[in-house]
């Protein structure tokens, strides 16, 4: 064989092999990437519910205050229980929706207890982006 071919097919063999890892490390990048704004996303969600949570602690002190009967105030209770419970179903039903279908089997969480669990065990990469742990 020409020496020619030889360097030709070496320089072929090699672009190949880098073109592979180069794949391979986008593919891994972008599967951090995916994890990471899931992660995000859930604390958005976690801590939109704990502000919606100190809202309505607000909002009973001022019921209780200005002398409104039982009647009022277990109505509120069960409105902003629900809307609660709206919005987590929608966020994680949004975010299931947005996911593509290729990568739905590796979310790892279907409702809102086990996302909430997810995050919990993702509680490291969490801090990380609040900037708590280093």
């Amino acid at each position: 064989m020409d020496p020619v071919w030889l360097h030709l097919l070496v320089f072929i063999f090699g672009y190949v092999t880098c073109q592979t890892f180069y794949f391979i490390k986008s593919t891994r990048v972008s599967l951090k990437l995916m994890k990471s704004s899931r992660i995000i996303y859930l604390l958005m969600m976690a801590k939109a519910i704990e502000k919606y949570k100190i809202a309505e602690g607000v909002m009973m002190v001022h019921l209780k205050e200005s002398g409104q009967d039982e009647r009022v105030i277990e109505s509120f209770v069960r409105g902003m229980e629900e809307e609660t419970n709206a919005f987590k179903s929608k966020s994680i039903n949004q975010l299931i929706s947005d996911t593509p279908s290729t990568f739905r089997d590796i979310l790892g969480f279907h409702d809102w207890n086990s996302a909430m669990e997810y995050l919990l065990t993702h509680q490291d990469e969490a801090f990380k982006f609040w900037r708590l742990k280093e």
